[in-house]
């Protein structure tokens, strides 16, 4: 009887160490909005935000070295139906040490994750969203990039990240890259990113940055470029949100031009009320004056992250 039990007790400490070693986060978003959508009159039950379901762990290979994955699946709430790339968020390998940290697979672009992403006050999401108008232009830039090498570092606040991958053309074209760097320090955040993806004409580069002065979080970013057609395109992108209570009062307004044209012109307002540190429930109005009809939007939705 002794000898089991000092057998049993050898196992769960050799487990516990085994678990110590490694881990995997289950994580994802589930949101829903009711609305209309700019550019057309139908009412219909959209997902601005990206439902997802994702999977992301690290092992612990001694010496300072992990091992990480991550795999991210993008979904459809209404329908249940899957994105056509089933691991459409990422699907990563990669390193990770003193050194930063290498992955290979699908995932985000430098220029987009450490700076396009991060000036919008509604982070790319809902009818309001003015990331795609004023930080990425004329068509030019990417999300993600696939069969992509990046390399990421961090310090002291400060962050760096490059990334290259195999051309998306059957004509070979050039391979595309993207590198950013940004500083996060306090209530301060400034960045900026360079993407050049395979076409031969089309580049883009962003700045921009935001400040939280306690009452209001103001940002502000601009992006130039060249489209692949060889024509100029740039654009300007500036937000605010509000804490009051337990709600988050947004603001902003994204301009883009291409060539000597004003392709866009958008106003965001929104309210997003969180019900807890997960679960959120808002309403927002959009309204771009230089669509051609149905220049307005407006949402009304709830998001729960686990």
């Amino acid at each position: 009887m002794k000898k089991s039990i000092l057998a049993l007790a050898v196992l769960g400490a050799f487990a516990g160490a085994a678990s110590a070693q490694s881990s995997v986060t289950i994580y994802g978003k589930l949101n829903a909005e009711l609305g209309k959508d700019l550019g057309t009159a139908d009412k219909a039950l959209m997902d601005r935000a990206g439902s997802r379901l994702g999977f992301r762990g690290v092992e612990d290979l001694g010496g300072g070295l992990k091992a990480t994955f991550g795999i991210e699946h993008r979904f459809n709430p209404a329908s249940g139906a899957a994105n056509a790339n089933f691991w459409n968020g990422y699907s990563t390998a990669g390193l990770q040490g003193s050194f930063g940290w290498v992955r290979v697979g699908r995932d985000y672009t430098p220029a987009f994750l450490m700076i396009q992403n991060q000036i919008d006050p509604f982070g790319g999401d809902t009818v309001a969203h003015l990331r795609d108008i004023g930080m990425r232009v004329g068509g030019i830039t990417k999300v993600r990039s696939a069969s992509m090498v990046e390399y990421h570092i961090g310090m002291s606040g400060f962050n760096f990240g490059a990334q290259i991958a195999e051309s998306n053309t059957n004509g070979g074209g050039k391979r595309p890259v993207s590198f950013a760097a940004n500083y996060a320090a306090g209530p301060l955040f400034v960045g900026a990113g360079y993407e050049d993806p395979n076409g031969s004409n089309d580049k883009q580069w962003s700045l921009g940055g935001r400040y939280n002065f306690g009452a209001a979080t103001v940002s502000a970013g601009f992006s130039k470029g060249t489209t692949q057609a060889n024509a100029d395109a740039k654009g300007f992108l500036v937000g605010v949100n509000v804490p009051v209570g337990a709600a988050d009062l947004k603001a902003g307004f994204a301009s883009q031009k291409v060539g000597s044209t004003t392709v866009s012109s958008k106003l965001g307002l929104g309210v997003h009320y969180n019900l807890s540190k997960r679960t959120k429930v808002f309403a927002d109005f959009g309204r771009d004056s230089k669509l051609a009809t149905e220049k307005t939007g407006y949402d009304f939705g709830v998001q729960h992250n686990f």
